[in-house]
């Protein structure tokens, strides 16, 4: 079974291989559902990635990146 994967900037959720789209940060791989949560978490990602564990405490987005 695949590992669950977020959407750091809307939240969705589904198994790794399932995105459209991913970017690399800071040595991690983080997956998006369209090109336009992709463009502003690279505008913005540290907002982004502080949102999402606020809003998801203890959920790591990206556990096998």
């Amino acid at each position: 079974m695949a590992a669950i994967v977020y959407d750091v900037v809307c939240g969705m959720s589904t198994e790794e291989g399932n995105w459209a789209s991913s970017a690399e940060y800071q040595g991690k791989t983080y997956y998006f559902c369209c090109d336009g949560c992709k463009g502003a978490f690279l505008k913005s990602p540290d907002y982004h990635l502080s949102n999402f564990a606020e809003e998801h405490p203890g959920i790591d987005p990206s556990p096998s990146g």
